[in-house]
């Protein structure tokens, strides 16, 4: 409404309400009322008038009104332009240049003058054959005071003459203009007919402009308050970033390089320094070529003077900002520029500017809060580095000359980098801000990186310079650089941690006293160290696999570090790490870890995630025990912690009177020690019951057995012995899963993680604890209902199910099935329709499309039949539905039910019958999808179901003719395409006889069913 309310309001009638209109435009106003102003301004802009409006305005006294005139003759040039004749095309362009000559004369702003400069620029766009000369003829009309015909070009003087007498005002609205008109012109595409003219002469301007920034860079004293020299290095860097895209053109890029030496020299001048210095940055990094060996030349003298000393050392020591961070961009940027030559050179200047480079990793400050030129410098060596390896594993390279000097950089380049990243004191930290603490972090992870790439040069000695650099440090008690140590130490644990030959060096590290002082809990090694120290561990977990002597030690340093808020989750972390690669190693500490769990149980309430780990990691020690009864004691000790949990949930649920928060096993329930108000018993025992749970779940992916064993499909089934103490356990475990469910029924949460620990026994082929017999399973899955929270997870479950049951007997499969089939079609069959639950539609299909790939009697024989008939008509409705992750299911489940060829003449038969009946009502589906219902995503699927019918169905031609003429009651593109024309779809897709061509003839029907409008998809 609000728009056509605008459409209503009425255009002003004289130029002083224009005026008017324009003034309010930059006064303070309602958004609305400024939304309505610019439209009325837009419609002036565009009315046939606008010409003329333009004209009236563009003399006017303030700035304003006559920036709205300049860009009302852009709007007209863009909008109305073709029609004018050649005589009114010349005449506009003296205009706009008289009255861009004009702005200057009266003192206009500089934001009018170069809105006029943008209007002859997007003249030149549209009439460059008109104004081939534009460069040279703006300066010949500049130099007379007014607009001329361009014809008058051929009396004027040379370029370099008219250039020289400009004055400044002069000078700087030519530049205005050149650099507008490499901007504009720059944003149209070279390659497009209508503007390759366009493009080629504006390259052949390139000696005006060259002749008229070298004035720039050397301006008139006539008036000393308008500098040119900034302007000209913007502009300079604009007409580079052309001539880069226009490459290679030498037509272009000679003139332009006579101005390096004119650019260069504004470095010297304080004002120009920062423009200077990140123009030459730019080039050097995006467009290295543009320089020649001359100029390469110059840039490494200029940083061997007395100038560039200064700001070096400038930027050593504090200057991290503004000019001195863009010196050392500069240097940088040079020497990616030339890294090459740098590497190889072997000369002083070669060696001298590298090793300056290097300093730039030794700058004063603190990392990132202080000096920012530490990660460009980074990234800087990380390159060298990185260059280095290419060269030195190329076969045709001769290292000899460079490699040492090279080393002897890098050897300063790691050892500034240690001591950059040391942890500032925890006070100095305080006081950074997020960004600067993320930045603190990700330039460590960024000197990690950079050692590994060196690792590759230097092997193992680096990993020794780190070993005896932390063991030298160690009596200093220097805690910062020890940690920086401890940390470039694990840096390089995977370069080395599946190498035993630097196992001497690393025992050094862990056996030294460091290990025992970070073992007491109220030592002198502060936090960040104790993080890095137990971090380390976990690292080189390999190590401790090959040198089983230390491993004790470190795992109960660890464990003697869980208690703490900071430490713990990584702890955990690293004793999960740790157990799982050594489980074979640890199986007679399996009770020791136990009664370290049971203590930490006993008086402290651990994070459950680090719980949930530390369970994890103990089974999977008990896992590897051998002896099986050993194992089964070691399992149900750790397994009786959580059944007390359940049991305790369970009664807390019943009776809510008896919870006691001063009681540890009840502070279990709470999921923060302290929250700002406290639970009802029913959620502290729901939160007890759930966080026992997951510890089950980790507890039966710890039991899962990291060996693979054959098997044979053919074997008959292991008996089942339902009073073995496995067994006996195993129900056990499932009268809690069945009692917990049931107290807590509508906890999503917990079925969920009762589906995981089923899952974790899917995968095992030898028998355990979570290994349930099929038919334990199969009983649990039937007994859920509809209703059952996660009823879709559990379906998924059950396909899961599914897969483990066709890896093991196949003695076992087909009762499963029988029993299961019916139970998922009924689950189905709750639904509402079809698109009400995704994840149960895809589930369900999935299953049943798993069954018939395998067993597909066992669909034909379910009871009671009409279960099948609701399926297969499911299945179609949910094909003719808007769902796209159902729809590729059943279109999936139809292609293979499609194929089935089964040996049985009685299954043939069977569904050689349902193909008669369901086939038209699959054909009649797939019309309709392809006939423009479907989204263009789910075309490729759909053609699956329609290929198989086409080939293996001789009555799908007949079927599919038959859905074409239903019309608009089957397919929704009826209206768009002829009938004729969806016959002769037809035939092409009979004709093609399921070629993979059969895609793209669907998808250009369904184009012409759906419409001109989405033919962006195609």
């Amino acid at each position: 409404m609000a728009d056509s309310a605008m459409e209503q309001l009425p255009l002003p009638t004289s130029l002083a309400e224009v005026e008017s209109l324009i003034r309010a435009l930059y006064q303070p106003n309602p958004p609305e009322t400024i939304t309505k102003i610019q439209e009325v301004l837009q419609r002036l802009q565009r009315s046939p008038e606008g010409w003329q409006l333009a004209q009236s305005l563009i003399s006017h006294r303030e700035d304003n009104i006559r920036f709205y005139a300049a860009l009302t003759l852009i709007v007209k040039i863009n909008r109305d332009s073709a029609g004018l004749s050649e005589e009114d095309t010349s005449s506009l362009l003296q205009n706009i240049i008289s009255w861009t000559i004009q702005s200057l004369a009266d003192g206009a702003a500089p934001f009018v003058t170069k809105k006029l400069c943008t209007a002859l620029v997007t003249f030149f766009i549209h009439f460059s054959h008109l104004w081939p000369h534009c460069v040279r003829h703006f300066l010949y009309c500049l130099d007379l005071g007014r607009g001329t015909p361009v014809e008058g070009l051929d009396d004027a003087l040379t370029t370099e003459i008219l250039v020289s007498k400009l004055d400044r005002k002069k000078l700087s609205a030519a530049v205005w203009f050149i650099t507008s008109l490499v901007e504009e012109v720059g944003k149209t595409d070279m390659s497009a007919p209508k503007f390759i003219q366009v493009h080629e002469r504006l390259i052949k301007t390139g000696p005006d402009v060259t002749c008229l920034l070298a004035r720039a860079f050397n301006p008139p004293e006539d008036n000393p308050a308008i500098k040119t020299q900034g302007e000209a290095l913007a502009c300079f860097q604009a007409w580079i970033l052309y001539a880069q895209r226009a490459s290679p053109n030498v037509e272009l890029v000679t003139p332009l390089r006579q101005l390096v030496g004119p650019a260069m020299n504004c470095l010297a001048d304080p004002d120009l320094f920062q423009p200077a210095a990140e123009l030459f940055s730019d080039v050097l990094s995006n467009y290295s070529s543009f320089f020649t060996e001359e100029h390469y030349n110059t840039l490494a003298s200029l940083f061997e003077s007395p100038w560039a000393a200064e700001h070096y050392q400038r930027l050593l020591h504090g200057n991290h900002h503004e000019d001195g961070i863009s010196f050392g961009l500069l240097m940088l940027a040079y020497g990616d520029a030339k890294v090459q030559d740098l590497m190889h050179g072997t000369d002083a200047r070669s060696q001298g500017f590298l090793e300056k480079l290097t300093g730039l990793l030794a700058a004063d400050g603190y990392l990132v809060a202080d000096d920012t030129v530490f990660v460009p410098a980074l990234e800087f060596w990380s390159t060298f580095i990185e260059t280095m390896v290419d060269n030195i594993y190329s076969d045709e390279e001769d290292t000899e000359s460079w490699k040492p000097l090279a080393e002897r950089h890098l050897k300063a380049v790691i050892l500034n980098s240690w001591r950059k990243i040391q942890w500032p004191p925890a006070e100095v930290f305080a006081e950074w801000d997020s960004t600067e603490r993320t930045a603190f972090n990700d330039a460590r992870k960024d000197v990690s990186d950079m050692l590994q790439s060196v690792f590759t040069l230097e092997g193992s000695s680096l990993v020794s310079f780190f070993a005896d650099l932390f063991l030298r440090v160690l009596p200093t008690q220097n805690w910062a650089e020890l940690e920086a140590a401890a940390f470039c130490l694990g840096a390089l644990a995977d370069c080395i941690s599946e190498d035993a030959r630097n196992d001497h060096v690393l025992s050094n590290v862990f056996s030294s006293p460091f290990f025992q002082l970070l073992g007491q809990a109220h030592g002198p090694i502060p936090l960040r160290l104790r993080q890095t120290g137990l971090a380390l561990i976990e690292k080189y977990c390999e190590y401790f696999e090959r040198n089983a002597q230390y491993l004790p030690d470190a795992l109960n340093l660890l464990f003697g570090a869980l208690g703490d808020p900071v430490l713990g989750g990584p702890c955990a972390r690293s004793i999960s790490t740790l157990c799982s690669s050594c489980r074979s190693i640890l199986t007679g500490e399996a009770g020791a870890f136990i009664n370290h769990y049971k203590t930490i149980r006993g008086s402290q309430v651990l994070d459950s995630l680090a719980e949930e780990r530390i369970v994890q990691s103990i089974a999977s020690i008990v896992q590897a025990i051998k002896e099986e009864g050993h194992r089964l004691d070691m399992f149900e000790e750790l397994y009786n912690f959580l059944k007390k949990d359940f049991e305790l949930a369970i009664q807390l649920q019943a009776q809510p009177n008896i919870l006691n928060l001063s009681h540890p096993d009840f502070l279990r329930g709470l999921e923060t020690p302290h929250p700002p108000a406290v639970p009802s018993a029913e959620e502290i025992a729901l939160h007890i019951a759930l966080r026992s749970l997951r510890c089950l779940a980790s507890m039966a992916k710890g039991m899962q057995d990291v060996k693979e064993h054959p098997i044979d499909l053919d074997s008959e089934p292991a008996p089942h012995d339902p009073n073995s103490r496995l067994s006996r356990l195993q129900a056990d475990i499932m009268r809690v899963l069945a009692g917990v469910q049931s107290a807590f029924g509508a906890s999503g949460e917990a079925v969920e993680i009762i589906c995981n620990i089923f899952r974790a026994g899917f995968s095992e082929t030898e028998p355990g604890p979570f290994v349930f017999h099929p038919d334990v399973v199969t009983d649990y899955f039937v007994q859920q209902r509809y209703e059952t929270p996660r009823i879709g997870t559990l379906l998924s479950t059950v396909c899961s199910y599914v897969g483990s049951l066709y890896r093991g007997p196949k003695a076992l499969v087909p009762p499963q099935l029988t029993r299961l089939l019916p139970w998922v079609i009924s689950i189905i069959q709750g639904m509402p329709d079809p698109d009400s639950d995704t994840e149960i539609a895809v589930n369900g299909i999935n299953f049943v499309e798993k069954v018939i790939s395998k067993y597909p009697e066992i669909l034909f024989n379910a009871q009671p039949s009409q279960l099948i008939e609701f399926f297969f008509l499911f299945t179609l409705k949910v094909l003719d539905g808007t769902e796209p992750l159902p729809k590729n299911a059943a279109a999936e489940f139809w292609a293979n039910f499609i194929s089935l060829k089964p040996s049985n003449p009685a299954l043939e038969q069977a569904i050689a019958s349902a193909m008669t009946h369901l086939g038209p009502l699959v054909a009649r589906s797939l019309m309709r999808n392809i006939g423009g219902h479907a989204a263009r995503s789910e075309l490729d699927r759909l053609c699956e179901p329609l290929k198989k019918l086409v080939v293996l169905r001789p009555e799908a031609q007949a079927w599919l003719e038959q859905a074409l003429l239903e019309g608009q009651a089957c397919w929704p593109g009826c209206e768009r395409v002829a009938l004729e024309d969806g016959r002769a779809f037809l035939r092409k897709v009979i004709a093609l006889r399921g070629a993979r061509t059969t895609n793209q003839v669907v998808r250009e029907f369904w184009l012409a069913c759906r419409g001109s409008n989405f033919a962006y998809a195609s």
